[in-house]
């Protein structure tokens, strides 16, 4: 008896041990798990490619799907729970296209996959992803130009071809938490014109752009309107500008209105940093005739925009350098800390030397500035002759946390671009970034093109622009980058670049020791002698009008029509 009451109990024991076991081994996956066949009843293969304004999944029948006429449901959420399903579809093809406007443009979906119920089979598992996919819409607005966008309104411009001719509306969205959309008709006489200005914008406001034809986006872009200004003083050209740029305290905006202005003396800023724009911010109707600009000693800065800056002060001389950092104005080399340089805007041009001198400092690290920017600006036709043996922006010695250059134009430019080839002992990693620039006819000198880093730490970024004819006379180095630091962050991606040689006619200069993508070299025709780099005359469809890192127009947007 005890022997069969203990078989009992180990019967007992065990069937229980396979009670547990087999109900551990089912999965909550929104589908029944048979080991023996809902796995082999499961599609596999799930993938997406989004273009534009389409998503094409594809996914591959079930182990026993061959032969049954099956049905499969595909699934989208925001969230990788799927805890709400935003789309829902359901086909007999192993694949599916989902369009805008089925689902929203610029938002993130997971999507998954399950074989229907089929004769009495239940549903499979799903097979779900572990990314997610975004739809960017199709894009026919043009690259928005800053100096279009204005405190209240802004000017938007669109292809003109048979996917624009009927648009309906235009649709602006505030970044706000409760936004309310600015809707806008877009007649007849707009679309003939390509293009639609919009008023009654709020200033430093974030917005969604949306160019509608009906329901369908033809196009999607984000601005921010300009911050609105208030002036310390407003000068005519009758007044002293040098006078009014002494007397200025830490933090004045001293505004110019239209007309042309005089600084045929060398001005200084000291310890102080202030901003000089004109009031109309058009650098058209405001000049400055400008011999330097010298900033000095602790906490100057200066902050210029919508002006232009004539380096021939004097009708028949010209600047040396167009501005300088000094520690004092006896001991150029003392110790300082600068605040930011920002340029917004602006002309500059026909110097001597060189743009931005910063390399006074005795020793490297005495001097130091926060940051330089320039932004939405032109500059030409700086040390032409290739002799005064100073980079555009020379900065050995000098401790740089950000250099920018975006939506410019630099050509006629002599030497090379920037130097920072004195090694410094910082625990500060420059970040330099050109992007959305175009360049033509520069460098020369034994110089590198681009710059000479030399062996210190940077992170340098050149994207999205246009480079074009080296040198502008003489020769250039073989490389057109020096920065031999291990570890640097060099990258090199969605350019248009063509005819960067060593000597005019020349060998073509290397681009290596750069992680480069996306990079195109179609030759746009210019020479040493192009100022104007409009594209309008090209092909609708030309790769330099979708070759930039969001797909639209690469090097400074001004020139894109």
């Amino acid at each position: 008896m005890n022997f069969i009451s203990k078989y009992k109990k180990i019967a007992q024991w065990s069937v229980l041990l396979l009670v547990i076991c087999f109900t551990a081994c089912k999965k909550p996956m929104g589908g029944i798990e048979d080991p023996s066949l809902n796995r082999a009843f499961t599609p596999s293969g799930l993938s997406v490619r989004a273009v534009k304004d389409s998503a094409i999944f594809k996914w591959n029948m079930p182990v026993y799907g061959s032969g049954k006429a099956l049905k499969y449901t595909l699934e989208l959420a925001k969230d990788s729970l799927f805890s709400n399903i935003d789309y829902s579809v359901v086909t007999d093809t192993t694949g599916a296209v989902i369009l805008d406007p089925e689902i929203a443009l610029n938002t993130r979906y997971f999507y998954r996959i399950k074989v229907n119920e089929y004769k009495g089979t239940a549903p499979s598992m799903y097979l779900s992803s572990l990314t997610a996919f975004r739809l960017t819409g199709q894009q026919y607005f043009r690259v928005i130009r800053d100096f279009e966008i204005t405190e209240n309104t802004a000017l938007f411009h669109w292809y003109q071809n048979a996917n624009t001719a009927g648009l309906t509306k235009i649709v602006l969205t505030p970044g706000l938490t409760n936004p309310s959309p600015i809707t806008t008709e877009i007649t007849s006489t707009d679309i003939a014109a390509g293009m639609k200005t919009i008023t009654g914008l709020s200033p430093d406001t974030k917005y969604t752009v949306q160019l509608f034809a009906g329901n369908k986006s033809k196009g999607i872009l984000n601005i921010t309107t300009a911050k609105p200004v208030t002036f310390t003083t407003i000068l005519s050209p009758t007044d002293n500008l040098a006078t009014a740029i002494t007397a200025a305290a830490n933090g004045d905006v001293i505004g110019l209105n239209p007309g042309t202005y005089n600084l045929t003396g060398i001005t200084y800023i000291t310890q102080k940093s202030i901003t000089i724009r004109s009031v109309a911010n058009n650098p058209a109707t405001t000049i400055i005739k400008s011999r330097e600009i010298n900033l000095v000693g602790d906490s100057a800065g200066v902050s210029l925009a919508g002006i232009e800056f004539d380096g021939n002060y004097s009708g028949t001389t010209y600047g040396t350098a167009f501005m300088q950092l000094m520690g004092t104005q006896a001991t150029t080399g003392a110790k300082a800390a600068f605040k930011a340089v920002k340029i917004e805007n602006c002309v500059i041009h026909d110097y001597l030397r060189c743009i931005f001198r910063g390399n006074y400092g005795t020793a490297a690290n005495d001097q130091k500035i926060e940051s330089v920017s320039i932004n939405n600006s032109r500059i030409y036709n700086v040390d032409q002759t290739n002799v005064q043996g100073y980079y555009m922006f020379s900065l050995e010695k000098l401790l740089i946390s950000k250099l920018s250059f975006t939506k410019s134009t630099f050509y006629n430019l002599g030497q090379g671009m920037i130097n920072m080839g004195t090694n410094l002992t910082s625990t500060v990693v420059p970040a330099i970034s050109l992007d959305y620039c175009t360049f033509n006819n520069f460098g020369g000198n034994s110089k590198y093109a681009f710059i000479d880093a030399n062996a210190n730490k940077i992170v340098f970024t050149f994207n999205n622009s246009i480079v074009a004819n080296t040198p502008l006379s003489g020769s250039i180095q073989a490389a057109a980058f020096r920065a031999s630091a291990t570890g640097n962050v060099l990258t090199f991606s969605n350019n248009n670049y063509f005819n960067l040689r060593l000597t005019a006619g020349g060998p073509t200069i290397t681009l290596t020791g750069l992680t480069q993508a996306n990079d195109i070299s179609i030759d746009l025709g210019w020479t040493a002698a192009t100022t104007n780099f409009k594209l309008v005359e090209l092909p609708e469809f030309n790769k330099v009008f979708s070759a930039s890192s969001n797909g639209s127009t690469v090097g400074d947007p001004r020139w894109a029509y």
